[in-house]
């Protein structure tokens, strides 16, 4: 499975070469279920998985009828509480950067299948002109469907995320500074690939 930029979609519309059909994806903090269901209607099996009901519920309405499955859960949680490979895992500004990234990188490589792929997108740690002193910060938000939450939010340097995903066993294919609109002084995200070797 080949795993390709394509300019303003983000990582979970990049998958190339291989065939999507019948492979297993799962999405980690899928939100209301866009990128989910558009790897649905690729061919993929796709699991959303977010820790806000009411962005399951979004999901569900929108696409439930689709064939993607939907699960109201805790990234973490969800991946270490079930068993099957997965051959892909994409993270939108997702789970991925919300939670304690040791945890959950582990556990990522641990549910992928040899060969398997991991793509997530986080805000860029330098999107403000600096990186954070203290790599946890917490944020106050508010989601779509109206409910306000805090979050924790890990903003690492790229170097800390290729260190971070080669002790959780997972090679790195790619590290992209992205930037928009066009003349941003600063990177604004930052996209990962790895491969579970």
């Amino acid at each position: 499975m080949e795993w390709t930029q394509r300019p303003g979609i983000g990582p979970s519309a990049e998958i190339l070469g291989d065939e999507l059909a019948g492979r297993r994806v799962m999405e980690l903090g899928c939100g209301p279920g866009h990128n989910a269901a558009h790897l649905t209607s690729l061919g993929a099996k796709v699991t959303g998985v977010d820790r806000s009901e009411g962005q399951i519920q979004r999901a569900l309405a929108h696409y439930g009828h689709h064939g993607t499955e939907f699960v109201h859960s805790r990234a973490l949680g969800y991946l270490t509480r079930e068993n099957g490979r997965l051959d892909a895992i994409v993270s939108v500004f997702g789970a991925i950067g919300l939670d304690e990234p040791s945890k959950l990188l582990s556990a990522c490589s641990r549910r992928l299948g040899r060969k398997g792929v991991l793509a997530f997108s986080v805000p860029h740690p330098q999107r403000t002109g600096t990186i954070p002193v203290s790599p946890r910060t917490r944020d106050r938000m508010t989601l779509p469907d109206g409910t306000a939450t805090t979050v924790d939010r890990w903003d690492i340097d790229p170097a800390a995320w290729v260190r971070a995903l080669n002790r959780a066993g997972l090679l790195i294919t790619g590290v992209q500074n992205l930037f928009a609109p066009a003349d941003a002084r600063w990177p604004t995200t930052l996209l990962i690939t790895a491969r579970k070797p």
